[in-house]
């Protein structure tokens, strides 16, 4: 005999409203699988907790259900798995050459500063040398009085005062395009926050689409080394970081677009 879940109810609430859970899967665009593991109370290889918990919340709205319990029994069940999955997707090979840009930036800053300290050593003797090879100042010769202009020419002065010279147009801002104008190398660490709720669908390094709902606060990490694939629903509302660095706005409120990363 199966064992009672919290998502028991669930299941009993969808075939009521005599939906199939394929039917349910095309509506909300998550796998038949993940809906099948919350009515079993099943979360065994599920995604990162953001995207589970996505899961749970959007298969809860749908039905009219509190997302709760599901929540609870989900958390008791993976535990403290989440933090330790998403160090393991870090690769050590990335992390190291990290390192080794970052040694390779601190080289050339001391060098610089070095160089930059020397010279300026040097201009301070030059100057020290110049000062003491001048010739004594000459006497200041006595001061001339210009005769006051006539008065036309002042009142051409006073005129020419109040003429308003316009201050210099500043261009408009420039917007970088997402991604650059060339092709971008990996490895990639891409950062998602959304700011309002957006479906987002990707995939990295060849592999299999993962989709799912966001809410305001939600962030995702997606690490590849060589490729990300990015559509967003409401691209308005998610903003990005590439590599550290932050990226343009992906597109308008409610706007559906799409990016690649990489070759």
């Amino acid at each position: 005999m199966t064992a009672e879940t919290a998502g028991s109810s669930w299941k009993e609430r969808r075939e009521a409203m005599g939906k199939t859970i394929e039917e349910v899967s095309t509506e909300l665009r998550i796998g038949r699988r993940y809906l099948a593991g919350i009515e079993e109370g099943n979360f065994a290889d599920w995604p990162e907790r953001v995207f589970s918990t996505g899961f749970i919340r959007t298969y809860a709205k749908f039905l009219s259900e509190d997302p709760g319990p599901v929540l609870a029994e989900y958390e008791r069940s993976v535990g403290g798995t989440a933090e330790s999955e998403m160090a393991a997707q870090l690769r050590p090979g990335w992390i190291e050459r990290e390192r080794e840009r970052g040694s390779r930036r601190a080289t050339y800053t001391f060098a610089a500063g070095g160089v930059l300290l020397v010279g300026v050593i040097l201009a301070w003797i030059t100057f020290r040398a110049e000062r003491r090879s001048l010739p004594p100042p000459a006497p200041a010769p006595a001061p001339v009085v210009a005769p006051s202009p006539p008065p036309a020419v002042e009142n051409a002065l006073k005129t020419s005062d109040n003429v308003a010279i316009p201050a210099p147009a500043e261009p408009a801002p420039s917007v970088a395009a997402v991604g650059g104008s060339g092709p971008l190398e990996g490895p990639f660490q891409l950062f998602l926050e959304a700011t309002e709720q957006a479906w987002v669908m990707y995939s990295f390094d060849n592999g299999d689409p993962i989709d799912v709902t966001l809410y305001a606060g939600d962030k995702i990490s997606i690490q590849a080394r060589n490729r990300v694939t990015l559509k967003l629903g409401n691209a308005g509302g998610v903003a990005g970081t590439l590599n550290g660095r932050r990226l343009p706005p992906f597109g308008e409120r409610g706007q559906v677009r799409k990016f690649t990363f990489g070759q």
